[in-house]
């Protein structure tokens, strides 16, 4: 027992004298009569009263003396309880002296002159409590007042000790210990009395004084002995108490005691004590005498060594040997106190010596990185071998695994006190070694956990211990146990996957070779036994120790090629497929395969790929395991490129194929084993593998689109069971509640709800539509769980009675959130546009007999889905590209045809849409075939049963309202805005259904012909462009190879680049240089972004050096929209080389900046012009021009002969000069920046101001060379000349001359230079064959003059976007063009249809120069005249106002006036005949517009020219003789004939009217004066007869005209 235990126990326990009521007078302490107890203070006032009294009285016997004494210590003990624990009492040292020599002269009357037993049982009757009164108590009083002094302070100590009292309590603790007692009972108050006398054994033990007084006699030596004879009749109840006073004393560390020891021999006895009671006693009693006289050793070491010494020269190691040795079969608990502390014993004797090992330094490299020998002794160190033996020889001996594991723990705790330790040991004892040898004899958990210490050894020591490990690596090969084998190799396994070192070292110590011919063998096994059934429940050791070893090689193949190497040369892939059937090896072979991709990718996949496809049916868990193997390995661009070689597209669709039928409801039978969800989940991965092996890599969509595998997709698809079978055209279409459809995300939401209760085929067709829709977005292979469908903020509900989802019974869809609440799709990223024309071709087959209702509104939810997903014009323009219109043509045909199906409107919005953007010819014929007609909205029904009309004249029939769709867009009569939504649901007046047809085909051309971009001067059909935006990878260019190449005299020509036949173009030009291209900001970079928007930058470089120079460079500064043109040498580098923030001043002249960020706005098409004019010496004069105007001017240096430093050139050698467009890969920085190319030119000669504006008049859909420019408006007849000299134009790019070749390709079609160059630039090989590169081809390659460039090439994977524009009004050209509108023209049936096809008219021919060109060819504007005058019942404003849009002059004083379409002019508006028939005083209109636009101020002159050439005076002066003219309308006349000849003078229209003046007058025999000139008002009358007064009236009207014009000081003469 601890003293600290007995001490608190003793303050626990209450005395058992103060619970004995019958003590005797002489044990009372006497108190004043009252009754009540005094206090403490008082108490101890008392008593030193009472001890000054029994001091100061006369010398009595020592009888009286006692019995006084004792009187006096009831007291005492009762004001010591009451003070708990404080004493106050000055004469404490002489009450300590008294008290104590009476204690001891009692202890000595009781032991004196009697044998042990009597005496032992005198001693305890002396200090034991009686509990009768009338026995003297003297003894107990004396123990306790003891007790209570000791514990006080060490003066009072001191005092007890001098007394003799020590000695003589360890005397009575020998009696106790050695003597027991008959009787075994324990009372209560045997067990206080023991306390207290151990406690004050204890206090005894603490001061040296009382020490001292212990090694007085031999009792210490006694019980020494005592203790270590262990004879069987000693005291158990002293046991403890003896042991704990024995502990006590050791830890004291007293130099007395250590000498006292010495002197008895206490140790040597001891030992020889135990060495003969070794094998005879229990092992816990015998380890806990040998802990008891080793603790003695420990203690005394630090101050002397000579028990340690005496412990080893009296045979201690052999004794301690022995005793551990006895553990060894008993049957323990794991916790063994007595083991524990003898093993700490062992260890700490380990580090007892004179001096450090010293050990010879033999440390085995390679090592792992941080491991570091200390050569110094830093911390505590093994010194002695002797000690560290007995636990090595333990070991040896043993085969308790509780033992085993304590004494490898033991040696453990060595190494943390210091890593030294595991040196000095390993280096002359060699334990963990020898301990490998015999480790398989141990029990299982023996063996992992000494596995384990090898691992802490690698891992926390950061060793590696190859000789131990070359001894493991014999262990599994050669050790018999294969539960041994298997614990080794998992630890193994864990230390090669804790560092790549050791996937080197496992390789050159054979451990790699040694596990790959275990694994032939274990193959060679499976392959002859067969794929036996695997029990998980059953424990097979064999396949476990198969399992670790694939394992292990796992591990040792991860980022090491020459191990991977190594396992191919072994020839083990054959095998590895082998453990491919097992279920239990499949994971850690695939590893296996997937590691040996990396040296052959290609032969992983034909593995994996021929496994797929060779598997059966049933095998549903096997494909899915390679699936998601090869997902991992086609995250690599190797591993894509060698699935496609492959024919891993081809195997995944092969695997789609054979599921046919397996979502069919009910199942087949060749399917019933397998659940649809298995399916699902196969069609899933199935899935993500083609996205994966598509995600970002040109090279696999290119393969995919041109071998037409979305199509096989498809195909696959339909074939599942799930989709529905397509409608036959003829079908009548089924009924439909008009109720809005439930968003697709949420049907998507309710197909993955695990609560759901659609049908099984609904459900698995909106699970696949959701693969379909993520791997559309390039997501599918990256969703981490793939199986979640996105949330959504509402399930849906099935109603199992309809199965219908959501119904109520009255058929309305429950309420949804709100429009507004919910993620728009319109920003959404198409990446594979192919995936979203396979759901195109799914729509129809949605459709299932079974569920009509449900069917169709999953069908209008995706169609509603899919024209979100296109509201954006890149989305459009991507599915144009991808070919989403034949897609819709062929596939929802029948839904486009019928105008009742609920798919039709939505169809036909997507539709218009793509088609705004491109759309070929033929497929446009076929949608105007289709005779579509749009479904009746409740706006229009109201509207055909109530014709309001309404215009200028508010006269009937004059102008009809117009219609409003449903969804609030409408065809207003002068809408011109691009966001004309007209397919919304308009229903035509008038029952003809050829009426509905023509209006419907003429609203859809309306839509798809509206401008989608609004030009300053007119709206234009959108260019082909080259798209490049910086926010995604931060470059992309066009790279133009070989723009020229200076050679030296000697050089050869084969170096050159470029196409032609002429000599090499030299470089800078010698007469300057002209720049121009039309381009388009769709998004401004931020001013901190610092990125630029580069035009054109020229390279050049010097063969044989090293540094290429920037020597030309045009952009636009995003901190100040600067318009910056550069001539200065720069060196061309990348960002982070090139100097930071504050880049050095430009040189002085080669730098031009001007501001120009008012003129540029975003979503607009620009013309930039940047001439470069040569002058003498090294001077040039640099213009910057920006649609057609002049923003800045200034002189500069022109381009230096030599790029760079370099001042002349080695004849040999020769200059490179080429060029980028936008940002190059050096330059990679993001950015928001988003600008779109349109045509691009490089002239040779700086072009003057006039061609300029010719090439801005021509617009950024012109494509040619400027060779033969047709001006719209000039005279087609005229002979044309060239803008530009054919050997001036260095390259002309744009998209309409393009094409996507590859390197290959370039290199065959063109030369081998330029190929290398466009190889190099982007980072392929140059006889690259797959890699679709997508080149500009220049369009001047074939004119005459020197060699130019092949064009250039698009760099950059997703910085830049292709896109070839083509939208309806110019593919209208080629099927037809003016032709198919004069026909809506001519089918109109009412104001409405005319209204319409007058509207497409318009926008095409506003927008669509060639279709002018067409309509003068085929005289479209005389037909156009014809046709309106055969419907001249259907004009009214609206139309007459749509015309004069046509010609141009509708925006009369808001815009320019001027005559634009001068055939409409001429056929049309000139046509009186016509207006003069119209209803609603049309012709009113058309004088007064005359009017206005001739006396326009500023185009007047213009107009009246168009007008003299429209032949309008003759026209004018026929309509005279029409018999209806009313005076104001002759007034009217007469005004435009003055305007026109004010505009216009001709002699040929004087001379015209003037024949008409002559003709007025009478013939002889007619006196005018009798004529009455007031009935010149009558309408009946015509003008020019010769008889009526009228015609004297006109007559004079015209002279006052004529006169007018004579005397206009305005008068504008003509060419004449």
């Amino acid at each position: 027992m601890e003293a600290k235990d007995v001490s608190e126990a003793e303050d626990r326990a209450e005395d058992p004298g103060s619970k004995n009521k019958g003590q005797p007078d002489a044990a009372q302490p006497d108190f004043p009569p009252g009754g009540q107890t005094p206090g403490p203070t008082a108490l101890w006032e008392m008593l030193e009263r009472k001890f000054l009294e029994y001091q100061q009285l006369a010398p009595r016997s020592p009888a009286e003396q006692q019995k006084s004494l004792l009187n006096l210590l009831p007291l005492f003990l009762k004001a010591w309880e009451h003070s708990v624990g404080i004493i106050c009492f000055p004469s404490l040292q002489r009450l300590a002296e008294d008290v104590s020599n009476q204690f001891a002269q009692e202890i000595q009357k009781a032991l004196v002159g009697k044998p042990a037993e009597q005496a032992r049982v005198a001693a305890g009757k002396l200090l034991r409590w009686k509990g009768d009164v009338d026995v003297d108590q003297d003894g107990y009083l004396l123990l306790k007042s003891v007790y209570v002094l000791t514990g006080t302070d060490s003066e009072t100590l001191g005092r007890v000790a001098e007394s003799g009292l020590p000695a003589l309590l360890l005397q009575c603790l020998y009696l106790f210990f050695v003597f027991p007692l008959e009787k075994d009972e324990l009372l209560e108050s045997d067990v206080q009395v023991q306390r207290m006398f151990v406690q004050m054994l204890l206090n005894i033990c603490g001061e040296a004084q009382g020490l001292e007084g212990l090694l007085s006699g031999n009792e210490l030596q006694s019980l020494m002995i005592a203790t270590t004879c262990l004879r069987e009749h000693s005291c158990y109840f002293w046991k403890e108490p003896t042991f704990c006073v024995l502990k006590t004393i050791s830890k004291a560390q007293n130099v007395g005691v250590i000498q006292y020891l010495q002197a008895m021999d206490c140790i040597k006895i001891s030992l020889q004590n135990l060495s003969r009671l070794v094998d005879t006693l229990p092992a816990p009693e015998v380890s806990e005498v040998v802990s008891l006289v080793l603790g003695f050793v420990k203690d005394s070491y630090p101050i002397s060594s000579a028990l340690f010494l005496e412990f080893e020269t009296g045979e201690g190691y052999p004794l301690l040997l022995k005793v551990l040795l006895r553990y060894d079969g008993l049957t323990q608990s794991e916790v063994d106190p007595h083991l524990e502390e003898l093993l700490g014993l062992v260890v700490w004797l380990t580090t007892c010596g004179r001096s450090e090992l010293k050990v010879f330094d033999s440390i085995t490299y390679p090592q792992l990185e941080g491991f570091k020998f200390h050569h110094e002794a830093s911390g505590v160190t093994v010194k002695n071998l002797q000690a560290f033996q007995v636990l090595q020889n333990v070991f040896h001996k043993v085969s308790d695994p509780i033992l085993c594991t304590k004494v490898l723990s033991s040696i453990r705790t060595m190494w943390t006190w210091n890593a030294r330790n595991f040196f000095l040991l390993e280096w002359t004892l060699q334990p963990i070694s020898q301990f490998v040898e015999i480790v398989p004899l141990k029990p299982t958990l023996v063996q992992r956990h000494f596995f384990q210490m090898l691992e802490a050894l690698v891992f926390e020591l950061r060793y590696v211990p190859h000789e131990i490990l070359r001894k493991v690596q014999r262990l599994i090969q050669e050790s018999p146990e294969s539960l041994c084998t298997l614990v080794a190799l998992q630890s193994i396994l864990r230390i090669a996957g804790g560092d790549p070192l050791f996937t080197d070292i496992f390789r050159d110590s054979g451990f790699l070779g040694l596990l790959l011919a275990q694994l032939r063998k274990q193959a060679k096994i499976l392959r002859k036994s067969g794929n036996k059934e695997f029990n998980p429940g059953v424990q097979d050791t064999e396949r476990e120790l198969t399992c670790v070893m694939l394992k292990t090689v796992v591990t040792l193949l991860k980022g090491s090629v020459r191990n991977a190497v190594v396992l191919k040369d072994h020839g083990m892939v054959p095998f590895i497929k082998i453990f491919l059937d097992d279920e239990c090896y499949r994971g850690a072979s695939l590893s296996i395969l997937e590691q040996l991709s990396v040296i052959n990718a290609e032969e992983y996949m034909s593995i994996t790929v021929g496994a797929l496809c060779s598997s059966t049916q049933g095998e549903i868990q096997l494909k899915l395991d390679l699936l998601k193997s090869l997902l991992r390995i086609l995250e690599t661009p190797k591993g894509r490129a060698a699935f496609r070689v492959s024919s891993g597209f081809n195997g995944l669709l092969s695997l789609l194929s054979d599921l046919e039928g397996s979502l069919q409801e009910p199942p087949l039978q060749t399917w019933g084993a397998v659940s649809p969800s298995q399916t699902l989940d196969l069609v899933l991965h199935t899935l993500c593998a083609l996205s994966a092996a598509l995600y970002l890599d040109p090279v696999n969509g290119d393969f995919f689109r041109r071998t037409g595998l979305f199509e096989k997709l498809a195909e696959d698809l339909c074939l599942l069971g799930c989709f529905g079978a397509l409608e036959e055209e003829d079908a009548p279409p089924p009924s439909w509640e008009d109720t809005k459809a439930r968003p697709f995300a949420d049907l998507l939401s309710a197909a993955f709800s695990s609560a759901s209760l659609l049908p099984p085929k609904i459900q698995s067709c909106l699970q696949i539509l959701s693969f379909l829709d993520s791997m559309a977005r390039g997501t599918l292979h990256l969703r981490r769980d793939l199986k979640d469908a996105p949330k959504t903020r509402q399930e849906l509900v099935v109603d199992p009675q309809r199965g219908e989802p959501g119904c109520d019974p009255q058929g309305n869809f429950k309420q949804w959130p709100a429009p507004e609440e919910r993620t728009d799709d319109s920003d959404a990223v198409i990446m594979h546009p192919g995936v979203l024309c396979i759901m195109v071709r799914l729509l129809p087959r949605l459709y299932h007999e079974d569920h009509p209702q449900l069917s169709r509104e999953i069908q209008c939810s995706m169609a509603s889905h899919i024209q979100s997903l296109v509201k954006s014009e890149k989305n459009r323009q991507v599915m144009c590209e991808a070919g989403m219109l034949r897609t819709l043509m062929t596939s929802c045909h029948k839904a486009l045809t019928t105008s009742s199906s609920p798919l039709h409107s939505g169809l036909i919005r997507i539709f218009e849409k793509l088609a705004s953007q491109a759309i070929e010819p033929d497929v446009l014929r076929q949608f105007l075939g289709l005779g579509i007609a749009s479904p009746p909205s409740a706006a229009m029904k109201k509207l055909s049963s109530s014709h309001v009309h309404g215009g200028d004249s508010g006269c009937p029939g004059s102008q009809a309202a117009t219609p409003v769709p449903a969804e609030g867009s409408a065809v207003a009569p002068k809408d011109a805005s691009p966001h004309l939504a007209s397919t919304q649901a308009l229903r035509p007046m008038g029952p003809s259904q050829s009426s509905t047809i023509t209006l419907q085909t003429a609203l859809s051309l309306i839509s798809m012909t509206s401008p989608r971009n609004l030009q300053p001067q007119r709206a234009a059909l959108a260019p082909s462009f080259v798209e490049f935006d910086m926010s995604v990878e931060g470059y992309g260019c066009l790279f133009v190879p070989t723009l020229a190449t200076v050679m030296g005299a000697s050089t050869e020509y084969s170096i050159s680049g470029g196409i032609g036949t002429g000599a090499a173009r030299s470089f800078p030009p010698p007469g300057g240089l002209t720049f121009s291209c039309w381009f388009l900001i769709g998004r401004h970079s931020a001013a901190t972004e610092g990125h630029p928007l580069r035009f054109l930058t020229l390279v050049r470089h010097l063969a044989r050096t090293e540094q290429p120079f920037i020597c030309f460079s045009v952009s636009l500064c995003p901190e100040d929209f600067s318009l910056v043109v550069s001539t200065e040498e720069k060196e061309f580098q990348p960002l982070d080389v090139m100097e930071p923030e504050d880049d050095p001043e430009p040189s002085a002249g080669r730098q031009l900046r001007v501001r120009c960020g008012q003129l540029l706005a975003c979503g607009q098409w620009h013309h930039l012009a940047v001439v470069v004019t040569k002058e003498m010496k090294r001077n040039c004069t640099v213009f910057t021009y920006l649609d057609g105007q002049v923003i800045s001017s200034a002189k500069m240096l022109y381009i230096q002969a030599l790029p760079g430093p370099f001042l002349s050139m080695d004849p040999s050698s020769f200059v490179d000069v080429y060029g980028y467009i936008a940002t190059p890969r050096v330059w990679k920085q993001k950015s928001l920046l988003i600008w779109r190319l349109g045509p691009t030119y490089f002239f040779e000669e700086a072009i003057s101001m006039e061609t300029l504006e010719v090439i801005n008049k021509l617009g950024p859909r012109y494509c040619g060379n400027f060779q033969a420019v047709h001006v719209q408006g000039a005279d087609p007849g005229v002979e044309v000349t060239p803008l530009v000299a054919e050997e001036k134009v260095s390259f002309g790019l744009h998209i309409a001359s393009s094409s996507v070749t590859s390197v290959a390709d370039i290199r065959s079609t063109y030369n081998e230079v330029d190929s290398r160059l466009i190889a190099k630039e982007m980072n392929i090989s140059s006889r690259d064959s797959a890699m679709p590169v997508f080149l500009l081809r220049n369009c001047a390659g074939h004119l005459s003059g020197s060699l130019r460039t092949i064009g250039a090439v698009a760099v950059g994977q997703l910085g830049v976007r292709v896109f070839h524009s083509s939208p309806a009004a110019s593919s209208l050209d080629f099927i037809g063009g003016p032709a198919i509108l004069l026909g809506l023209i001519s089918l109109a049936t009412d104001d409405h249809s005319m209204y319409a096809a007058v509207k497409v008219l318009h926008l095409v021919l506003t927008s669509n120069v060639m279709c002018d060109r067409l309509m003068q060819h085929i005289c479209g504007y005389q037909i156009m005249a014809f046709l309106l005058r055969k419907k001249t019942s259907f004009l009214n404003h609206r139309i007459f106002q749509l015309i004069l849009s046509i010609t141009g002059t509708a925006e009369l004083g808001f815009g320019s006036s001027v005559i634009t379409n001068v055939g409409v002019f001429q056929h049309v508006l000139c046509n009186f005949e016509l207006w003069m028939n119209a209803a609603d005083n049309l012709e009113l209109s058309l004088f007064s517009h005359l009017v206005e636009i001739l006396q326009s101020t500023r185009e007047g002159p213009r107009n009246a020219e168009v007008a003299h050439q429209a032949q309008l005076i003759p026209k004018l002066v026929f309509l005279f003789n029409e018999p209806g003219l009313t005076p104001s309308k002759m007034s009217t006349i007469i005004a435009i004939l003055g305007c026109q000849l004010r505009g216009h003078f001709s002699l040929q229209d004087l001379l015209r009217i003037g024949l008409f003046v002559v003709y007025t007058l009478k013939p002889s025999s007619v006196n005018e004066k009798q004529i009455c000139v007031d009935g010149a008002q009558d309408p009946s009358l015509p003008a020019g007869s010769q008889t009526s007064g009228k015609t004297i009236w006109l007559r004079n009207q015209l002279l006052e005209m004529l006169l007018g014009v004579i005397s206009s000081s305005q008068l504008h003469l003509s060419s004449e």
